[in-house]
């Protein structure tokens, strides 16, 4: 009985703090709906809307429009169509439509991979990465819940929702695709291969409820010309940290094939461990991670997605280490804080920005993943201690 207080305390103190994250995310949902919505049009938002509009009159999704808004739609007609709903309701609705589903997608998603306590966690490390992508009116948030929710589904045997999860993720940004990979450690592996493929194709042909094919496959031919110009670039990548390091040229693609390969390595070779939960949660957090440090196109509010892998992998963890502790510290400090006002000019000009050594602490992290999935199986591991 005299344990029963403590006890009840502790269960408020954790409910409290559930609570005030809830509220966080909450407030961060409505402040950036009057910052980017109310105060002033944000440009991303315009493009995204435009988009949606010239998808239906037939015109060229990817030319530039600067009447309308800076920059180019750079995202699949797929989404412009999907995107539709909020290209036709009042601008500042739209914004807290999408700024809700944003942020209430990944939230969702954290607590059904995780406890309370650990979801609470994972909510907290993510928080400042979530309000940047919000605040730049990014898809990245949805994305990396999306991805999770993949996982989710699986988890719980409803492959169809997990793949549907993928493919919706994949209409917006290619690399969600990726989260079908853990379906390798379920069963239905067969179905879910031809519902993936299926769901491809349908993806690619859905404009065809608002467009013409022939004005379709005109949009697909622009989209390949400026996907072609950005495959240049190298973002917040390893690619980027090798060509710091050589300043060779080396292309892009040979690095990521490697990464890839790194990635679903262990997923196929270590059939032993397909029933360690850990094991799984484990691999999820390793392809959140790869998306962005090996994307050629990620830059700083994408990172939301990698830090959802790196609050998975932390709240998660049981009994952590030293080394742990010291590896979260330094995610924390060089990627979470890296572009926030916490961070000196000086620092991020010099540092963060001419090196993007933001990317650092999360190839480390996943480096580290790779060595936990190589790693000995639960049982053998608990054997070890007992002996």
């Amino acid at each position: 009985m005299p344990d029963a207080v403590p006890s009840v305390d502790r269960s408020r103190s954790i409910r409290t703090v559930e609570l005030l994250v809830a509220v966080l995310w909450l407030g961060a949902v409505i402040a950036t709906t009057v910052q980017q919505g109310v105060t002033h049009q944000n440009n991303n938002f315009l493009i995204f809307r435009a988009a949606s509009l010239h998808l239906m009159h037939g015109i060229d999704l990817y030319a530039a429009y600067p009447a309308l808004h800076e920059d180019m739609f750079k995202y699949s007609p797929a989404f412009a169509l999907l995107f539709l709903p909020l290209a036709v309701i009042p601008f500042a609705l739209a914004m807290l439509v999408w700024n809700a589903l944003n942020a209430g997608a990944l939230y969702l998603a954290l607590g059904m991979v995780l406890t309370r306590r650990q979801a609470t966690v994972a909510r907290a490390v993510v928080f400042l990465d979530m309000l940047g992508s919000l605040q730049n009116v990014q898809s990245n948030a949805l994305v990396a819940g999306l991805m999770i929710f993949t996982f989710a589904w699986y988890e719980r045997n409803r492959p169809v929702l997990g793949t549907a999860a993928a493919l919706i993720g994949t209409a917006i940004k290619i690399f969600p695709l990726a989260a079908v990979s853990v379906a390798v450690f379920h069963r239905r592996k067969l179905s879910v291969a031809v519902t993936t493929a299926l769901g491809l194709v349908a993806i690619v042909f859905l404009p065809l409820l608002v467009t013409s094919p022939a004005s379709l496959l005109a949009q697909y031919e622009s989209w390949r010309a400026i996907e072609l110009k950005d495959s240049r670039e190298l973002g917040f990548t390893v690619m980027q940290m090798v060509e710091v390091l050589f300043r060779q040229g080396w292309p892009a693609w040979p690095q990521q094939l490697a990464g890839t390969l790194l990635l679903v390595a262990p997923a196929l070779l270590r059939r032993e461990r397909w029933g360690e939960q850990t094991f799984r949660l484990d691999y999820l957090c390793s392809v959140l991670i790869y998306c962005v440090i090996f994307n050629h196109q990620s830059e700083s509010p994408t990172f939301v997605i990698a830090v959802a892998g790196a609050a998975v992998w932390f709240a998660a963890l049981h009994g952590r280490t030293l080394r742990e502790w010291a590896l979260f510290g330094f995610i924390v400090v060089c990627t979470i804080l890296a572009s926030s006002d916490a961070m000196p000019n000086a620092v991020q000009r010099e540092l963060f920005d001419r090196y993007h050594f933001k990317t650092v602490p999360l190839i480390v992290l996943w480096v580290a993943l790779q060595m936990r999935l190589w790693g000995a199986s639960q049982l053998r591991r608990e054997a070890n201690q007992r002996n």
